[in-house]
């Protein structure tokens, strides 16, 4: 117990953590920043579900063979982007139109997954740099005080240099980098989930549109009787 109390100095910590924290927004701004910290909070919850959006989709294919793309009762897919998808091939029974808004959403999921990495990397490599500041800040206080013995003074001292440097490499490499690469990641995974996903509707949209129109039946009778 007493080794893990005398790994935590707080005011230490705090130099190494606000720090980062002011600088990062500084450079990045607080849009970006805004942006880091919502995608931060996504990565705790259940991310795209393709199958859920593919089960919607499929029932709404079905729906537009029997009934045409304006009659169709869609099934909206729990997820918003595929929602909108679908909503705007069901408004214009337009493949392209559709593809087109699948280019914009994506366009602007790689802007924003883009910006929160790199919110997440300057942190990354912000925070050693306030490290060694809590480092030079604890060499500060070797100045003498009357009161306490030089010893006690030296040995504070130098535990609050080693723990700023620890404090700044630790936070980097177990929190801001492995933030960067989890949203990363996570934006690759759903990105090829969507594109799939994407890729079959299409075909099952084309398939659709390709396959023969039954003849209503009086107009069969009639030509088999000329």
């Amino acid at each position: 117990m007493n080794e893990a109390t005398g790994l935590l100095d707080p005011l230490a910590l705090g130099i190494v953590l606000i720090g980062t924290v002011f600088a990062t927004l500084a450079r990045e701004g607080w849009q970006d920043m805004a942006t880091a910290i919502a995608r931060a909070f996504r990565l705790t919850r259940k991310g795209f579900d393709a199958a859920a959006a593919r089960s919607a989709l499929a029932r709404t294919v079905r729906e537009i063979r029997q009934r045409g793309h304006l009659g169709a009762r869609a099934v909206d897919p729990p997820d918003e982007p595929t929602s909108q998808l679908l909503g705007t091939y069901i408004r214009s029974g337009s493949i392209d139109a559709m593809m087109k808004l699948a280019r914009t959403q994506r366009l602007e999921r790689d802007i924003t997954n883009v910006a929160a990495v790199r919110v997440f990397e300057a942190a990354g490599e912000l925070a050693p740099v306030f490290g060694l500041v809590g480092t030079l800040f604890s060499i500060t206080q070797l100045m003498p005080d009357i009161e306490t013995s030089s010893t006690d003074i030296v040995m504070a001292s130098v535990a609050g240099a080693v723990l700023s440097s620890l404090y700044g490499v630790l936070s980097a490499n177990l929190v801001f980098f492995p933030f960067a690469r989890a949203i990363e990641r996570r934006g690759d995974k759903e990105e090829a989930e969507r594109s799939l996903l994407l890729e079959w509707f299409e075909g099952e949209l084309m398939d659709t549109r390709n396959a023969p129109t039954k003849m209503p039946r009086t107009i069969t009778s009639v030509a088999g009787a000329t």
